[in-house]
């Protein structure tokens, strides 16, 4: 732990006090992409990293968060999961906007892929759902109030967690075979009389698996089709396919035999 805090890049604005980035992580690493946007990260000078690692998510948040609020000197904490990957600017402007909570724009990583944004449940919702925030209905720029969200990049001032019991997050409270330790955390926010907001101008990926596979159209033509899970399969035109071909770099396509596919076509 103390390798990765000493590589990640300090930013020494005054404007901004130091927190703590409290990830929660499984036993092995999923994807390299998000330790890649955490090295390149820019953060106020003196901030901490608190990765705790293990199976059970809120667990590991939790642990984060209580060393950040042994230490009085970190004002917030920035919740992360290690399936992530982000701007290296995008800390400093969730922190410029200075909210009790802030979330970036993130996406679902199972279909149909609505961010994961959520308003406050109607008398019928069922316990643990939440109306979603559809993509037409989010601002093109700004700041967008929203009841609950996902908790993939939130960012929490001390101010807010000093009102709320520990633990922050728990498990089970939104129904007996679910998690939404995010949600429920969310909840516990709203009834404290602070609000939630969502970020549109800061965007996080969603890291997702998926298989590739070939796939032959209705006319017989072949190219690939995507497989993204929980029986949802996209399908590139053929015209698609061949233009990533061509956008392929030139030494790329020598490596992989493509300047010929190109010049046939």
């Amino acid at each position: 732990m103390e390798l990765v805090e000493n590589i990640v890049p300090q930013h020494g604005n005054p404007n901004h006090p130091p927190g703590a980035i409290c990830i929660a992580s499984g036993e092995l690493s999923r994807y390299p992409s998000f330790p890649a946007s955490l090295v390149n990260l820019l953060r106020p000078k003196g901030t901490t990293i608190e990765w705790h690692c293990g199976l059970n998510v809120a667990a590991n948040f939790n642990a984060g968060v209580r060393r950040m609020m042994a230490n009085p000197d970190l004002q917030w904490a920035w919740i992360m999961g290690d399936d992530h990957e982000f701007e290296q600017t995008a800390l400093l402007r969730l922190l410029e906007r200075e909210v009790d909570v802030i979330v970036p724009l993130c996406v679902r990583r199972q279909a149909p892929f609505i961010p994961v944004l959520f308003k406050k449940p109607e008398s019928n919702t069922p316990l643990g759902q939440f109306p979603p925030h559809h993509w037409h209905q989010l601002p093109a720029h700004g700041l967008h109030e929203v009841y609950t969200a996902g908790s993939a990049g939130m960012l929490v001032r001390r101010h807010v967690l000093e009102k709320l019991d520990d633990p922050w997050f728990e498990l089970g409270k939104m129904g007996k075979d679910l998690t939404n330790e995010d949600t429920h955390f969310c909840q516990k926010v709203q009834q404290a009389g602070f609000k939630i907001y969502a970020d549109t101008d800061v965007q996080m990926g969603h890291w997702t698996p998926m298989a590739i596979w070939p796939a032959r159209t209705e006319s017989g033509a072949w190219t690939v089709g995507i497989d993204m899970g929980s029986n949802f399969k996209v399908v590139l035109p053929p015209h698609s396919l061949k233009r990533l071909v061509q956008e392929v770099k030139e030494e790329s396509k020598e490596n992989f035999g493509l300047t010929q596919l190109t010049k046939e076509e």
